[in-house]
């Protein structure tokens, strides 16, 4: 180990870096430490460094605003009648070993309907693009005249009325088309004038701006940053969830905030990536789990890896 480490010095960091992910995925791929990934240490309980992404105190990337802590609020309304949980947003992929990536209209849109006007709870703003947004709002007559007919049931009559009067009361708030559209993208605090509204009789849609890095465009629609969700944090470590679902001492489902202190975490920038300390509880002489170098890593690359390497 020692001889590999002072070797691993002299090496190039892309040599280290030969475990294949599928193209589709986002790794989080932290510059490779000045004294090489490899160390000398009697076991992992005892000498394992602590996790990168933890002695570096990596911060996540992703401008997207998200606050864990919120969520776990008692004030935050139920989702199929049940508190909202953990496994409300986070999925396992197939194989059990990472989670499927989160999304907008799987995770987001029960909660976040985009509904801009609780007076017609069902008329919703797009979310994705911001040029469909922007043709949204400019053309809410007949957007209001499809909604009259299509889900309220109006008779054809009396659309035009109904119209007027959706569009009156628009007016009265934002006294013009172009107040509506920069309130709907910039706006960070929507629910600060309805405060003594509840939760279900205010407009659910938050504004772009509430959870969006958007930036003004002299001339043109607004920009919005992408989100960054990443895929796999520790690229040099194999791990699978299904494994940890179960509490080994108790046998009975482990709770997640054993590894993952989601309920204090208010910043998107948070990794919520456990520390070595959460592994060695069970990955121990004490906890009687493996803990064995190949339990988490595989150092033999692939043989595509392995050929690219000789031929360099």
């Amino acid at each position: 180990m020692t001889a590999s480490a002072q070797k691993g010095m002299q090496l190039p960091r892309d040599a280290f870096h030969r475990h294949p992910h599928s193209p589709q995925q986002i790794v989080f791929a932290l510059p490779r430490p000045p004294q090489g990934f490899t160390a000398t240490f009697a076991s992992f309980w005892e000498g394992h460094p602590e996790f990168q992404l933890k002695r570096g105190n990596a911060r996540d990337p992703d401008v997207l605003r998200f606050n864990h802590q919120r969520h776990f609020a008692p004030d935050i309304p139920p989702v199929n009648g049940q508190k909202l949980d953990c496994n409300d947003c986070h999925q396992p992929q197939s194989d059990g070993r990472l989670y499927q990536r989160i999304n907008f209209a799987n995770n987001c849109q029960t909660c976040h309907s985009l509904q801009f006007d609780s007076r017609n709870p069902e008329l919703r703003i797009p979310h994705g693009n911001v040029d469909l947004v922007r043709t949204f709002l400019r053309s809410l007559p007949a957007q209001y005249a499809d909604y009259a007919r299509l889900k309220r049931g109006i008779a054809e009559r009396e659309v035009s009325a109904f119209v007027a009067q959706q569009v009156k009361q628009l007016r009265d708030q934002f006294h013009s088309g172009d107040e509506l559209e920069r309130a709907v993208f910039f706006t960070k605090d929507p629910y600060k004038p309805q405060q003594t509204m509840g939760a279900a009789a205010r407009g659910s849609f938050t504004g772009c701006a509430f959870c969006h890095e958007v930036k003004a465009v002299a001339n043109g629609a607004p920009t919005i940053t992408k989100p960054i969700l990443i895929d796999r944090w520790m690229p040099q470590a194999n791990f699978n969830h299904t494994k940890h679902q179960i509490d080994p001492a108790t046998q009975k489902p482990l709770d997640c905030a054993v590894c993952h202190a989601a309920a204090q975490s208010r910043e998107t920038s948070d990794v919520l990536i456990p520390a070595k300390a959460n592994c060695t509880s069970c990955h121990s002489p004490q906890g009687k789990i493996a803990a064995e170098c190949t339990t988490c890593h595989g150092y033999h690359a692939p043989i595509a890896a392995q050929t690219l390497n000789v031929q360099r």
